[in-house]
This record gives structure tokens, C-alpha cells and sequence, in this order.
């Protein structure tokens, strides 16, 4: 029964990840909110009806089948299964929700993951090692648990430069190293580091701010990774722009 219902869900998300007309999986997600389709959109059928249901609203898709994952992670969990397939489908429920930024549904699925189905069930090396790494890279960019982070990185022995220099640039407020790593690593991780991604903007505006009277345009770019009509619009700058040159503040008069 559950892996009929997997498999369906696993189809479904294939097609899914096909539609994109040919778009960067990572873009469309990024363009995608869960927030007013998992509560709203989606009507309150059962998880059969949800998964027979079609649509061409990529974001309804997207509840329908969160929803499908849900439900079949809380199944799994309800019947205390630890068995290869419970892995199976906790992996791909992990990946699949870290994707679309779903706190809701990879956290619990990590946890499990971890501490449940891999003390009965072990992972294999490369799938420990990515998933200790997902864990890592949540407790440090979404919850701001360094000790945490740390803890667990110590606790499964873990080693990867990558995500060391992400904790290092958080550790230090560091956004030179973030935004370099934020482009060094892979699809799922780079969906985690953004949790972190406006709390070092705003630091780092914060220190130019401190620092400068007039700055060049391009370099706020750089530093807050962001257009400069972006950082007006969703951050709320209210520094001046005057030609190639932004004053940041005026030097007062004697």
C-alpha cells in the first residue's frame, strides 16, 4: 500500500520536474511559495483524490504533491517502519522537500532519517554523508544553532570543506565566504545556506553603512549580492543614488 502510494507521488514529482519547460530546477522552485497553496489552495481531499487531481498551476501542483509526502512520512513514522524502503522514501521525501524550502517537511524527515531509520537500517556512506550535511547546514543557516551544528558535525565525524567554510562564514559574519561558498556548492545545499541569506545581507549593509559616506554602486551589489533596486525594494535601502555612486550619508556641516 505505501509503496504503491510512493510510487505514485514519485511520478507524479518526475512529471512535475519535466514541465519546466526546460528551466533550471532551481529557478523554478526559488519562484515557487508554499505558504498560501498547502493551507489554501489545495482542497481538503483525501491523499487518493489529491494525487487523481490535475492542474496546470505549478504552485497547486506543488501542495498537491508536498501534501502526498506528508502524508506518506507520517505514515511511515506511524508505523514505526526502519526498513529500505522507509529509506527510499524518507530520502526522497528529504531532497525533494529541502528543494522547495519546506521546513515542515524535511526537518521532521531528516530527524527520522537520522536518528531512527539509520541506527536500524544504516545509509549508505554518500547518503550519510549528505544528509548529515543537510542536517548541519539547517541547524547553522535556518536556526542559528552553531554549537549545534558543530555538535553534530562532531558527533558523526563529519568532513566537508564546503560546508565548514559555511559555518566558519556564519561563525564570523563572514559574507565574503558565504556568497563565494553560496556559489560553490550544490542545489540542496544552496536551498539551505539561503535561510541565512538576509540576516549577513543586512549585517553587511550594517557595516557599510558604519563605514562608508559614498560607496560605488557595483560594490553594495557585490557585497549584499543583491541589484541595487532589489535592496531598495525588499530590504528597504533608503541610501541615495547618485549616478555610479550611492551616498550611504552626509558628512555634517561644521
Amino acid at each position: 500500500m505505501q509503496e504503491s502510494y510512493y510510487n505514485k507521488i514519485v511520478e507524479r514529482y518526475m512529471k512535475f520536474c519535466a514541465s519546466t519547460g526546460g528551466n533550471s530546477l532551481d529557478k523554478v522552485f526559488a519562484s515557487l511559495t508554499l505558504s498560501g497553496t498547502v493551507n489554501g489552495s489545495v482542497p481538503p481531499n483525501g491523499v487518493k483524490e489529491d494525487l487523481q487531481a490535475s492542474t496546470t498551476d505549478t504552485s497547486v501542483e506543488l501542495a498537491i504533491i508536498m501534501m502526498a509526502m506528508r502524508k506518506l512520512r507520517e505514515a511511515i513514522f506511524a508505523s514505526r517502519r526502519t526498513d529500505a524502503f522507509a529509506q527510499r522514501a524518507y530520502i526522497f521525501i528529504v531532497r525533494a522537500a529541502i528543494l522547495t524550502k519546506h521546513m515542515e517537511s524535511y526537518h521532521p524527515a531528516i530527524l527520522y532519517l537520522l536518528n531512527g531509520i539509520h541506527s536500524l537500517q544504516p545509509l549508505p556512506d554518500p547518503e550519510l554523508h549528505e544528509f548529515v550535511g543537510y542536517y548541519i547546514l539547517d541547524l547553522a543557516c535556518r536556526q542559528g544553532d552553531y554549537a549545534g551544528a558543530y555538535a553534530v558535525r562532531s558527533q558523526y565525524e563529519y568532513r566537508d570543506r564546503r560546508v565548514e567554510m559555511v559555518l566558519g562564514a556564519l561563525v564570523h559574519d563572514n559574507w565574503c565566504v558565504f556568497w563565494r561558498m553560496r556559489r560553490a556548492v550544490d542545489g540542496y545545499q544552496k536551498r539551505l545556506m539561503e535561510w541565512a541569506e538576509d540576516g549577513l545581507r543586512v549585517h553587511a549593509l550594517k557595516c557599510l553603512g558604519r563605514t562608508y559616506l559614498t560607496v560605488e554602486k557595483g560594490y553594495v551589489e557585490r557585497v549584499a549580492e543583491r541589484a541595487w533596486e532589489e535592496l531598495r525594494k525588499e530590504n528597504g535601502v533608503g541610501w541615495e543614488l547618485e549616478g555610479e555612486k550611492i551616498v550611504v550619508r552626509r558628512a555634517k556641516g561644521k
